[in-house]
């Protein structure tokens, strides 16, 4: 499907910096106030920060699969974003693995 007609690759970027724009939001607002301490606060927040990394993924995949390359400067901010989140929520499942409670 190369040669994206260009209303399409605009939607295309528009989407996903869209999306890119509101994990980004969303993530640093954090979990509600006061629920720091509390582990399914926290487990929601990570599940729907995780959902929106997966709905950035699938915007991602259909501009790749329309012919959008890394060269429209939206879907390869984008794609750094997804790279850069994933990163961290990695981190973040580790940490899940690790209580703290010696066996």
């Amino acid at each position: 499907m190369k040669g994206i007609p260009p209303a399409l690759a605009a939607e295309l970027e528009t989407a996903a910096m869209r999306v890119a724009e509101d994990y980004g939001a969303f993530i640093a607002r954090g979990p509600a106030p006061g629920t720091h301490d509390d582990a399914k606060a926290f487990a929601a927040h990570h599940a729907a920060a995780k959902s929106a990394l997966a709905h950035l993924e699938q915007v991602l995949k259909i501009a790749r699969a329309a012919g959008a390359g890394d060269e429209m400067a939206g879907v390869a901010q984008a794609n750094a974003l997804l790279l850069q989140a994933r990163g961290a929520l990695s981190e973040v499942e580790e940490d899940d693995g690790d209580d703290g409670s010696a066996g």
